[in-house]
């Protein structure tokens, strides 16, 4: 199948799709002037096996739209842009919409966010114009549990979905068939659902509420039946990185009929320490990899992808501040929930003027480099104060002007 999934002045891309495996190909005059974007997407996406196959539609992967759509046209632009203007711009909206959660999960990133008056309806979505117009492709609705906010449906459906693709992550435990379906009604692509074992009783206690793993496993087939793209987000740690692990995940997953496994590696901050033993190690890391290869490889079953691999160096680098703008339920301005320094607040400064302050920071003003919660100079010159404020419950760190 071939299918064409972007058209522009002088050159065509095509996605060529055998089964389940894919290729993009560009012609026309002008193509040579952006092949790189079509290199880069053969070379780093993962193309050997993609999430889902429709007719006259392709989901390569929970990072990339639907092929072809709006979304993935700004995509493809943003890109060009990137290539030969070399201009970054928020490409994904990640909203923290509420603190609130029904779990006390041993890794939980919004520990210490400060508490206060959320974002309303109406502030979200204006929050969710301003990344449009920015250039944003991709919002997330994120928490805390995003379920809990009885604007949810409201917030989905106000996306313009000729220009982003929408996403929830959530712990599962509110997906019955009637709110799935809600969720589907009201806009949503894909459904993230988080699962850190595939073994009951660890995920439960991993999560502190018993019984959620079975709820969040129906949950994810639900939304398969209900045509979601559905994502099961994996946060490896060093002690549920195993082989065993990882292929009992795999079946797991397969039996629901989950479309995408995606494997991101805790990082330090909120509940989790900044200790050497609760890092992944190179081990961790080649096992994780290894792991990729071999269930990519096979015909049938998830996609499997690791968020952080995208930020290698060589691939992406680091999304804080070049790709991704995030926002907590109170209207704090970060370049990443990882990276919880504040850069103003949404009821003070717009995003455009935010996203430029980002931009001239010294953290940030270099594309293509690793993540920044690794940088020795957020290391020794904000980590200490980023975790001061999460004791205090009044993160993230708002950063000097």
């Amino acid at each position: 199948m071939r299918l064409l999934i972007y058209k522009s002045l002088g050159f065509e891309i095509f996605l060529d799709v055998d089964g389940r495996r894919a290729k993009v190909r560009m012609s026309g005059p002008l193509s040579k002037l952006v092949k790189q974007v079509t290199e880069k997407f053969n070379a780093q996406g993962a193309l050997e096996k993609v999430a889902v196959v429709r007719k006259g539609q392709v989901i390569i992967s929970n990072f990339v739209p639907p092929t072809p759509s709006g979304p993935f046209n700004r995509l493809v632009k943003a890109q060009i842009k990137r290539v030969l203007q070399h201009r970054s711009m928020p490409e994904s909206l990640m909203l923290l919409t509420t603190t609130k959660c029904q779990c006390k999960c041993k890794h939980c990133i919004v520990h210490g966010m400060k508490k206060g008056r959320c974002l309303s309806t109406k502030e979200l979505y204006n929050v969710i114009d301003q990344a449009l117009e920015l250039g944003v492709y991709h919002v997330s609705f994120e928490g805390g549990e995003p379920t809990l906010r009885p604007d949810i449906f409201d917030l989905i459906r106000y996306v313009d979905r000729s220009k982003a693709s929408t996403h929830l992550i959530t712990n599962g435990l509110r997906l019955t068939e009637d709110y799935v379906k809600r969720l589907k009604e009201a806009g949503l692509v894909y459904l993230h659902v988080s699962l850190d074992s595939p073994y009951s009783r660890e995920h439960d206690d991993f999560r502190g509420v018993k019984g959620i793993f079975r709820t969040a496993s129906l949950g994810a087939e639900i939304g398969v039946k209900e045509g979601l793209v559905v994502v099961v987000e994996y946060t490896a740690t060093p002690f549920n990185s195993d082989f065993v692990r990882l292929e009992d995940l795999y079946k797991h997953c397969s039996s629901l009929g989950v479309h995408e496994i995606l494997i991101d590696e805790v990082v330090p901050g909120g509940r989790w320490k900044y200790l050497e033993d609760n890092l992944l190690g190179k081990g961790d890391y080649r096992r994780i990899s290894e792991f990729l290869d071999k269930t990519n490889k096979r015909k049938n079953g998830p996609r499997v992808s690791s968020s952080y691999s995208y930020r290698d160096p060589t691939i992406m680098g680091c999304f804080a501040g070049n790709r991704w703008v995030w926002i907590s339920s109170t209207g704090e301005i970060m370049p990443c929930f990882h990276i919880p320094i504040s850069f103003g607040n949404v009821r003070d400064i717009s995003l455009g003027d935010a996203w430029r302050r980002i931009r001239k920071h010294t953290l940030f003003r270099r594309d293509g480099k690793a993540c920044t919660w690794k940088d020795p100079q957020y290391r020794e010159k904000y980590f200490p104060s980023v975790s001061k404020a999460a004791e205090e419950g009044n993160a993230p760190y708002r950063v000097e002007k």
